[in-house]
């Protein structure tokens, strides 16, 4: 398990990937973690495996979405110890939980980037924020798509790190032109933009989103300055359970921005507005996460 505890202490220093990612490589670990146990018995494996899962979420307690699948993941093997006291059908069947649940996660972070290439007008001017797999993977789309337009991304500075350069360093390979807006020019470079997009960490039920810096001064730019403002993200990102209620802030180098600043959050399900936000129950992401990838 030394392996383990190594790629769990990695994803808890990681600062140089999205939330998405992140998210992907819980899984990965998960899976890693049922097909390196020795467990002799299907109680100890299952105390083994709901080690992992409680690790996990405590590595990045404000990136929901690793604690919806982590959770989702408990439940499901839970299930299935319930009804085989055999812990080789026991690993396998935690192998394959987390296996589907990788394939659920990778399907449903695509529909929610396709469902936004729509935002992207052929001759728009695109401002983003800080670093979104989702939000590059959208614009990618519409750039194949034969939509022409440029990116302003903002520089999202976090100690070392650019995160606005890491975006349009991806953004170039396919392709799209686009140029970095320092943080302190965010007011006027604003208002050059048409669209703008950002990914999200985690959407609080208690009216927030949680998002790299400086996300919430561009959300009131944005809103300053009447430009819409979307969020791209899977609902597995959606705090139903109240997992963040009790943080007493976001992590460093991340920023609350209240709901009612964004024009609307792009998922794999389509648009929801706030008012659809405040509504999504735990049965929704149960029954969203518990759909298998066709």
């Amino acid at each position: 398990m030394v392996t383990l505890r190594k790629n769990i202490s990695a994803l808890k220093k990681d600062r140089e990937h999205g939330a998405g990612w992140l998210t992907l490589r819980a899984l990965e670990i998960l899976r890693e973690a049922a097909s390196l146990d020795t467990a002799e018995s299907s109680d100890k494996l299952l105390s083994s495996l709901t080690g992992v899962v409680s690790a996990l979420i405590s590595a990045r307690p404000s990136m929901v979405s690793i604690a919806n699948y982590a959770i989702y993941y408990q439940e499901e093997i839970e299930s299935a110890a319930a009804t085989s006291r055999s812990p080789q059908r026991l690993k396998k069947a935690a192998f394959s939980i987390a296996d589907r649940l990788i394939r659920r996660q990778q399907k449903y972070t695509a529909a929610a980037a396709r469902n936004a290439v729509a935002l992207v007008g052929k001759r728009s001017i695109v401002m983003i924020c800080s670093y979104s797999s989702s939000v590059c993977s959208a614009l990618e789309l519409a750039r194949r798509g034969g939509r022409d337009f440029k990116v302003l991304a903002i520089q999202s500075r976090y100690k070392k790190i650019s995160y606005g350069e890491m975006a349009l360093r991806r953004l170039r390979e396919s392709g799209i032109s686009g140029s970095i807006v320092p943080d302190s020019q965010i007011g006027w470079q604003a208002a050059r933009a048409d669209l703008v997009l950002c990914g999200a960490d985690g959407v609080s039920l208690h009216g927030w989103l949680i998002n790299g810096t400086p996300s919430l001064e561009l959300a009131q730019t944005a809103l300053r300055k009447k430009r819409p403002f979307y969020a791209v993200c899977e609902t597995s990102k959606i705090d139903a359970r109240g997992l963040t209620a009790g943080l007493p802030e976001p992590e460093p180098g991340f920023d609350l921005v209240p709901l009612d600043m964004l024009s609307g959050l792009i998922t794999e399900k389509g648009m929801m507005k706030s008012d659809d936000i405040y509504k999504f129950t735990v049965r929704d992401l149960s029954g969203s996460m518990g759909e298998r990838p066709h």
